[in-house]
């Protein structure tokens, strides 16, 4: 069975269909939901984030009115980012794996060495005493970015 943060995304995804942004009421999805705005908050920045192709703004007041667009647009321009803002310090596991959705997505890995990393990426790959294991894991994917420009796409 699928939990309310997984209902909530659905929810949002089959809104935005194939359009590129939406605008929503934090309050009135709250409200529709039965959740805490809080729940709403913690839906949009672990499912609606940078690194999976997404961007929100959020304004307060008025119900806390929300916009979220997809990322889609300059591919040069969302890697420098990932590369310069995202993987500056650290990622975890699970943003690893989306932001290793939207490299296949963008056609800047395949699914197999998406696959690979993934593996690699694990926790119990990484596993050592210091735990060092968000930064690992951030600079083995910003290697495999910039090698890939560089070589021309080619692993």
């Amino acid at each position: 069975m699928s939990n309310i943060s997984d209902i909530i995304e659905e929810f949002l995804m089959q809104t935005m269909g194939d359009a590129n942004t939406i605008d929503i009421s934090r309050n009135d999805l709250a409200n529709y939901f039965n959740v805490a705005p809080s729940q709403i908050n913690y839906v949009l920045t672990t499912r609606f984030n940078f690194e999976r192709g997404y961007m929100t703004e959020s304004k307060r007041g008025g119900g806390g009115h929300i916009t979220i667009s997809k990322a889609k647009g300059n591919t040069d321009e969302w890697l420098s980012s990932i590369l310069n803002n995202t993987l500056k310090n650290e990622i975890d596991y699970r943003n690893s794996i989306y932001l290793l959705e939207e490299l296949v997505d963008r056609d800047i890995l395949n699914k197999d060495e998406a696959e690979i990393l993934q593996s690699t990426l694990s926790n119990n790959a990484l596993n050592n005493p210091f735990k060092v294991e968000n930064k690992l894991r951030a600079n083995i994917i910003k290697k495999v970015i910039i090698d890939k420009i560089q070589k021309g796409g080619e692993l």
